[in-house]
């Protein structure tokens, strides 16, 4: 039995039984007896089921419950367990699937058992070699072994000095395989075992946050090229039914540079969580060869799952991306639905009867959204290395109501937010991304970053791909007033720009093997060849020749350079703009 374990079950030993006074849904109130603090773990009922404590209110304890409280009945006894919620952190995670409890999907049947307390470890063992000996002299953060066979990871799983704990290393297991429960370390006086527990709602400790200076590359040409994100930051998605946010979400989960990541399916359908679980099995991951599921950490809390669960979901999911951060690696953590969150809040406030606002949300929606949002960062580790966890949530506004609480909220706490357009996704526009309704507060950070990288260019063809999507905007409601021949032939050209950027840049096929993914060099190669071919239509219409000929030239191979071409042929999108700019060459007025 795990050290840590056995001291927070000699803990729940020691506090007295309550009693349960009401049951309503997931609210469960219980006695007051001493001894219980804010957010501690309580055991409801025979079957004892988890609930966590949110309220005390003189002699009464508020209690959310993580399991459907049927059965549940005023008179059964309440067992506060002397800890807060807590997950069991270890090398196993990589590769599983869990619940929003971090309890393990994998061999539970089709349900899970109400109370079942089954934690991430397995009984399997992982090969431990030791980076201290006896007698040295450690600090918090610092890695006491490795974990070598631990999953495709760029650097090995390690085992850390726990935080708060430092100094003299009175025991360390030698090398050989062995259990995520084992203690191979003596630090100080405190085991140190391969896992270990942690509180999902206290962030781990670091050194020092750190601004971060490099993007991370998602491989989806509308985000790299107009709204990065940088490693460390923060990313709302919100869009209306049919958007395309699951389908943006998984893209990005299959494809971004990150080195973890975890994907946490927040009261969204059972269908689409099946199908991000069966694709990420089936996926080659690039680096590696192995599987892409390999190095995810998938947690399913859906809709027909516990309501409050999905509350707690979150927390659990950016608490395992930490553990991944603190050995100095890159993790992302994907949100799909925060809105189902805040929906469970909202129905949990309304049975305490709370004060409701907006929209009946409770008062501190703002603070939840934030508290979620805030954990991303780059930061230096306790250990002295460099890591991140940038964390991207989808939003779900009913009815596409961009100006609901949720969505507003949202909006406040992340630097960059990719509004999916409904009109863009009824087109048959993929990725849906409004390039007037979105942003990135990361573009300044990251134009030194592309100056650095040997991309001077970025920076400013990032503002001419804008000015092009802006103008022609400008100008489609004029065309759908008085037509296309009406206009001036310059602006003409602009639509046609326009169009051009639309199907031969921003759209991407998610299900080409050649266009699902992009990469830096053929995205720059792509944006420069719509935009070399429109300045040379300019000149055309300039010269005499009328725009309708222009428009009438066959603009084909040139929109179809992004699937014929693959990931990095930046030389081949090269190839076809030359071709298209030496046919545009024989015009004549």
């Amino acid at each position: 039995m795990r050290q840590a374990a056995g001291t927070y079950q000699r803990a729940a030993a020691r506090q007295p039984v309550s009693r349960i006074l009401r049951v309503t849904g997931p609210l469960v109130e219980m006695e007051y007896t001493g001894g219980i603090a804010m957010y501690d773990v309580v055991s409801l009922g025979p079957a004892g089921l988890p609930g966590e404590v949110v309220a005390i209110s003189g002699d009464v304890v508020t209690v959310q419950a993580y399991e459907y409280t049927g059965g549940l009945a005023p008179g059964q006894t309440a067992l506060p367990q002397g800890r807060p919620l807590s997950v069991w952190l270890g090398p196993e995670l990589l590769g599983g699937i869990f619940d929003g409890l971090l309890r393990p999907l994998s061999g539970a049947g089709d349900w899970l058992l109400p109370g079942a307390q089954r934690d991430a470890a397995e009984e399997r063992t992982w090969s431990f070699s030791p980076l201290a000996a006896r007698g040295d002299q450690v600090a918090e953060g610092q890695a006491l072994g490795e974990l070598r066979d631990a999953g495709p990871v760029p650097v090995p799983v390690k085992v850390l000095v726990p935080p708060g704990c430092g100094g003299t290393v009175e025991e360390i297991a030698v090398a050989g395989d062995r259990p995520s429960d084992a203690t191979v370390a003596v630090v100080n006086g405190t085991e140190v075992a391969v896992g270990a527990l942690w509180p999902v709602r206290r962030p781990r400790p670091v050194r020092e946050r750190v601004g971060s200076y490099e993007a991370l590359d998602t491989g989806q040409r509308v985000i790299d090229l107009l709204f990065p994100v940088a490693r460390g930051s923060t990313v709302a998605v919100p869009g209306g039914f049919g958007t395309g946010k699951t389908m943006l979400l998984q893209q990005i989960a299959k494809w971004c540079d990150a080195d973890v990541i975890v994907y946490v399916g927040c009261g969204e359908r059972g269908n689409e969580m099946a199908d991000v679980i069966t694709e990420l099995a089936e996926l080659q991951d690039p680096r590696t060869g192995g599987r892409l599921a390999d190095r995810t950490v998938t947690i399913a809390n859906t809709s027909n799952m516990p309501m409050m669960a999905r509350e707690a979901s979150v927390h659990t999911g950016v608490t395992v991306a930490e553990y991944f951060r603190d050995m100095g690696l890159d993790v992302v953590v994907i949100a799909d639905s925060t809105s189902r969150r805040a929906e469970a809040l909202r129905e949990f406030a309304s049975r305490t009867g709370a004060l409701p606002a907006e929209e009946g949300y409770p008062a501190g929606l703002a603070s939840a959204i934030a508290a979620f949002y805030e954990r991303a960062a780059a930061v230096t580790t306790l250990g002295g290395d460099r890591g991140s966890v940038t964390v991207i949530g989808a939003v779900s506004p009913p009815g596409g109501d961009m100006t609901e609480p949720v969505t507003a909220h949202t909006e406040r706490f992340v630097r960059c937010l990719w509004t999916l357009d409904r009109d863009l996704a009824y087109a048959r526009h993929y990725p849906a991304v409004s390039w007037a309704g979105s942003f990135s507060r990361d573009v300044p950070v990251l134009t030194a970053e592309h100056r650095t990288a040997g991309d001077p260019a970025w920076a400013r063809r990032r503002e001419r791909v804008g000015a092009v999507l802006a103008e022609a905007d400008r100008l489609a409601d004029l065309v759908d007033l008085i037509g296309i021949a009406a206009l001036p032939a310059r602006e003409r050209i602009s639509v046609l720009a326009g169009r051009l950027v639309r199907e031969g840049v921003l759209q991407q096929s998610a299900l080409s093997e050649r266009d699902a993914y992009c990469g830096a060099e053929k995205t720059a190669a792509l944006a420069d060849a719509v935009l070399a071919v429109a300045d040379r239509c300019r000149e055309l219409v300039d010269s005499g020749i009328p725009a309708a000929s222009v428009e009438e030239v066959d603009f084909g191979p040139l929109l179809r350079a992004r699937e014929d071409t693959g990931p990095h042929d930046a030389a081949g999108v090269a190839a076809r703009r030359d071709a298209m700019l030496a046919r545009l060459g024989e015009m004549r007025p």
